[in-house]
């Protein structure tokens, strides 16, 4: 089994495979997503398929994008919703209680 797997590392190697599979990860990427779970995990924000259902329900549409990140006031969501009207609306929506706390 090792020597099949040298002989495949050899082979991507001599035909330049493995350069595009390289990147490398920001440290802080790492961290953070860290951090999220353990915040998970503690029950200091809901995951983002119940933050979708509320932000679904109360702004009545379909959410098309997401971000999550720390402010000073703790974790929110950035949502992108999109209406049954077809205007697309960004809900910030604080992680912990989901409350929507703003629109635009």
């Amino acid at each position: 089994m090792k020597r099949v797997i040298c002989i495949l590392l050899f082979l991507m190697t001599a035909a330049n495979v493995t350069a595009p599979l390289s990147f490398s990860v920001p440290a802080y990427a790492a961290d953070e997503h860290d951090d999220v779970l353990r915040a998970i995990k503690r029950g200091e924000l809901m995951s983002y398929a119940k933050i979708k259902r509320i932000a679904e329900a109360k702004l009545h549409g379909v959410v098309v994008g997401q971000k999550l990140r720390r402010t000073n006031r703790g974790w929110q969501y950035d949502l992108r919703v999109r209406r049954k009207d077809g205007k697309v609306l960004v809900a910030i929506v604080d992680a912990r209680t989901g409350e929507i706390v703003a629109t635009r």
